[in-house]
């Protein structure tokens, strides 16, 4: 009996210094083949069009090839839960948003846990949301205004998102809970289609990112009121943030970042968040995102890992108490 645990404790020595040098081998050997960079979103959108600056510039970095891998749908899970069950070599990258932390509160089974099994790297960018109104829907000129207006017609507000449970979606009813206002959530399918209900005047108001906002401006349509985020943003620096007005809790920033399978090696994980940092200073690259309404990341692993689930923890709140569920 002796001499069979002997060599059962023999066998886990070897199995798991097998694996540790395995490990050290792929971290050191990295990379040594194709990147694949997961968007989790169709072509042509935002997420899309940093997935692929990015990619370019990491394959330049790195010197070998590094692709784009479209795969939309389920709110990001699809894509993240391809990620999240790759093999945790460094060769399987995934690009997503705070719906990664979302939805588990939207959905009441998933088959893998964000804050388990993936790993981040690091952010690519931040944005801010704006809060804008319909210029043929309301006349207010500051938040105050449109707060007054719609307490006193109600049955005359509303406001729009991209889909039930999104950011957009949960910072409203935020705002009509802290104003204690009725405004009726109209979901649509996508940025654009509420953009355009904005415009027409269809809704009051909307909670969107600027690069989407930014042409309807100029025709005097749609005004920005405010703006979540802990400092103005310098793309509209006249626009006050909701915590100067008053509002607490609309600090979250809406992000995209990199995150890879856990159990990933340290030194890999450590070589792309490096490597993301360098692209993210690079001048092209920085213009190319403010050209976007974006403001580059590149935070500290560590730093990310702790923004990622205060997020999760702040979003989670806002979900519980709307109620929303997906499934």
């Amino acid at each position: 009996m002796k001499q069979k645990i002997r060599r059962a404790f023999l066998a886990c020595v070897v199995g798991t210094s097998c694996i540790v040098i395995a490990g050290n081998t792929w971290a050191q050997d990295y990379p040594n083949r194709t990147i694949k960079v997961v968007v989790p979103f169709a072509p042509g959108g935002g997420g899309d069009v940093i997935g692929r600056v990015y990619a370019q510039k990491l394959s330049e970095a790195l010197k070998v090839p590094v692709i784009v891998d479209n795969k939309p749908g389920a709110s990001t899970m699809i894509g993240s839960d391809l990620v999240a069950k790759s093999a945790p070599d460094g060769y399987t990258i995934l690009l997503n948003v705070p719906l990664l932390v979302q939805t588990p509160y939207l959905y009441s089974k998933m088959a893998y846990d964000p804050l388990v099994d993936l790993t981040p790297v690091t952010d690519l960018n931040s944005s801010p949301l704006w809060f804008a109104v319909s210029t043929a829907k309301t006349g207010a000129r500051s938040l105050k205004e449109f707060v007054a207006q719609a307490k006193q017609h109600p049955q005359d507000y509303n406001y729009a998102s991209i889909g039930a449970g999104s950011s957009g979606h949960l910072l409203g009813y935020a705002l009509n809970e802290a104003n204690g206002l009725e405004m009726m959530h109209v979901a649509y399918k996508g940025s654009s289609p509420a953009t355009l209900a904005l415009m027409a005047g269809e809704i009051s108001a909307v909670f969107l990112d600027y690069v989407t906002l930014k042409p309807q401006l100029a025709s005097g349509k749609v005004r920005l009121l405010a703006v979540t985020g802990t400092r103005r943003s310098s793309l509209t620096p006249e626009v006050p943030t909701l915590a100067e007005l008053g509002y607490p809790g609309f600090e979250a920033s809406v992000w995209g970042a990199l995150f890879v399978p856990s159990k990933t090696p340290h030194e890999i994980v450590a070589r792309l968040e490096t490597e993301t940092r360098k692209i993210l200073a690079q001048p092209d690259v920085v213009a190319k995102w403010r050209e976007l309404g974006y403001e580059p990341g590149g935070m500290p692993q560590a730093q990310f890992t702790a923004q990622l689930r205060s997020d999760s923890v702040r979003w989670g709140a806002l979900i519980k108490k709307t109620g929303v569920k997906l499934d």
